[in-house]
């Protein structure tokens, strides 16, 4: 029997572009050439399923995400995945907007063009997610048992424990989330006395390959986090279909096949399981979902539909780039397009509130702008999110301990794209001490710890998103634009935009 798996798919119906439109230099993805190659898969291996890890949705294209994702699980329902992991963005919005894409109906803000959404015709799995009785959210379940060829297997999902620091608090209030493997071993007991012949696991978290030119299907060098997850892992677990890193690599650890597909739909992890003599033997490979086929039709007719419906807004010009806008890191750690987004921000926020500073979060900086026309379309690409601006009032010392909160994972730090504020960092000294003593100037004056100062950001990093809990300590909170609108009105205001950065000296 075969397993074919798909992980961050990302709302990526249509074919995505340059880096992320390729694998090894191939032109690869698309939903309808997805559809395509799962097909040609499922003719090849009639004895097989579909499993997704996580992130179907959440950071999409406009295509899908002005509709509310809801096009891509009418794509999703058309290749009858058997179930899915739940990945951070399917939470973006929260259990309850989770619940109805499982459920269907209509959105807050009134129901999608074409045909009522249903819902998805797959489940949502997350052993690891429960509120403070035990209870996993609406809708949602630990695991569920396929028939595969005769064969029963139990497939679990479990999502990364960073959801609760990386999507909006107010939407996930009450769950935490587990660890993975401590989760998954719970539930083996359960699976095999349901009759489990193996064990998968569906976990949206993951590694890379660490060269700098990875095979796709390669395990070089891989971060330890993968063996380690392998190591505690149940033996009775045979697969681990990882996800969240967008990374792509086969690896057979302690027994058990990990494996990734990068991300958008441009590989599909082909999995065979061969039941012998009591015995299971599990071998995996990466397949590239290349354009070089018939696109499926039914596909086709979606897609065209929802990008026309899309089209009158996501062609219109907003203002204009003298060069790329990349929302790659500075060697400072700013993203320049993170700082225009500050920079918008602040200008929305300056006068009406007093803002004198603002700060972006890299995580909801989603793709590059190119040079040029700037579209609404590309704006809504790299702002997805839909979050409102807000303003508080901080303490120069609460600013400094916010600014010493992008290390508070030395490993995995989170610098923040600035407006209004420019400061130093030592990358050597002791975490808690990095900010360099006296650098931290705004509008230009050196910091008053004692002053208080209006600072603007989202509301995501206003809830403490990120793990940047001291801004739950501002008063005064005043609400501003939506993010997008601010951002809008920025490019709309100004002549071409110069990509700004210099603003932090790392030393």
């Amino acid at each position: 029997m075969h397993l074919f798996g798909v992980n961050d798919f990302h709302g990526n119906l249509e074919p995505p572009e340059d880096s992320n439109g390729q694998i090894a230099g191939y032109p690869a993805g698309g939903a309808a050439y997805l559809s395509t190659h799962i097909a040609r898969l499922r003719a090849a291996y009639p004895d097989s399923a579909l499993l997704l890890a996580g992130d179907n949705i959440g950071a999409s294209p406009l295509v899908s995400s002005l509709f509310h994702d809801e096009p891509t699980v009418n794509f999703l329902n058309s290749v009858h995945p058997s179930a899915s992991a739940v990945g951070n963005h399917e939470l973006d919005d929260g259990v309850l907007e989770l619940a109805r894409m499982q459920q269907g109906g209509c959105a807050l803000d009134g129901c999608s063009p074409g045909a009522p959404f249903t819902g998805a015709a797959f489940p949502y799995l997350a052993a690891n997610v429960a509120d403070g009785n035990g209870q996993l959210p609406p809708g949602l379940r630990p695991w569920t048992m396929i028939d595969v060829g005769g064969h029963k297997i139990g497939v679990i999902g479990a999502v990364t424990p960073e959801t609760a620091h990386i999507v909006f608090p107010e939407g996930i209030r009450g769950y935490s989330f587990g660890d993975p493997a401590d989760t998954i071993n719970s539930y083996v007991p359960e699976m095999l006395a349901a009759g489990a012949e193996v064990v998968v696991g569906l976990v949206h978290d993951g590694g890379k390959q660490q060269v700098s030119r990875a095979d796709y299907n390669g395990c070089t060098d891989i971060t330890t986090n993968i063996p380690e997850l392998a190591r505690r892992t149940d033996p009775a677990v045979r697969v681990l279909l990882t996800a969240h890193s967008h990374q792509s690599y086969v690896c057979e650890l302690d027994g058990k096949v990990v494996t990734q597909a990068a991300s958008y739909g441009r590989l599909i992890t082909d999995i065979t399981v061969r039941f012998a003599d009591g015995d299971v033997e599990v071998q995996a490979v990466n397949r590239v979902v290349t354009r070089d086929v018939a696109p499926d039709p039914a596909t086709v007719e979606l897609v065209d539909f929802f990008a026309a419906q899309a089209a009158p807004r996501a062609g219109r010009v907003v203002g204009s780039a003298a060069e790329a806008l990349p929302t790659s890191a500075a060697p400072s750690g700013e993203s320049p397009l993170g700082n225009v987004i500050a920079d918008a921000m602040l200008a929305a926020t300056a006068e009406p509130t007093r803002a004198v500073a603002a700060f972006m979060n890299p995580g909801g900086v989603r793709a590059d702008i190119g040079a040029g026309p700037i579209t609404f379309g590309s704006i809504y690409e790299s702002q997805p999110f839909g979050n409102q601006v807000v303003t508080v009032s901080l303490t120069g010392r609460q600013i400094v301990d916010l600014l010493e909160q992008q290390w508070s994972n030395p490993d995995r730090p989170t610098v923040l794209s600035v407006a209004g504020i420019a400061y130093a960092y030592d990358d050597a000294a002791p975490t808690g001490s990095r900010v360099v003593d006296g650098s931290v100037r705004i509008g230009g004056e050196p910091l008053n710890e004692v002053a208080a100062y209006r600072i603007t950001t989202n509301n995501f990093l206003a809830s403490g998103g990120d793990g940047f809990s001291v801004f739950t300590r501002g008063t005064d909170m005043a609400v501003g634009p939506m993010d997008l609108d601010a951002l809008e009105a920025y490019l709309r205001d100004r002549g071409p935009v110069v990509p700004p950065t210099n603003r932090i000296d790392r030393r």
